[in-house]
């Protein structure tokens, strides 16, 4: 079945269940079901996706903060350096 075919199928189940309203209870049973789905989608869908796109980014920022950490350290030890050689000399 093409995803054209599929894509109007879905749409007329989702017409058919639209047209079975016909009052508050069952709507409310309806938008009940609906936030259930959208829970269930986040769940196992979305969740796991960004919570491996999050360790990544914390993992490259890290990795980044180290970069960071020993440029410092480095740029202190030159420091350091420069001033025990001229301290020695006077």
């Amino acid at each position: 079945m093409s995803s054209f075919e599929d894509f109007g199928r879905r749409i007329d189940e989702e017409f058919s269940r639209l047209k079975r309203i016909n009052n508050f209870e069952t709507f409310g049973k309806h938008v009940d079901e609906e936030l259930k789905r959208v829970k269930e989608f986040v769940k196992e869908d979305v969740t796991p996706e960004t919570e491996k796109r999050t360790a990544q980014f914390l993992r490259e920022v890290s990795e980044k903060i180290s970069e960071a950490a020993a440029w410092v350290e480095a740029r202190n030890a030159r420091r350091g350096t420069k001033g025990s050689a001229s301290d020695s000399s006077s």
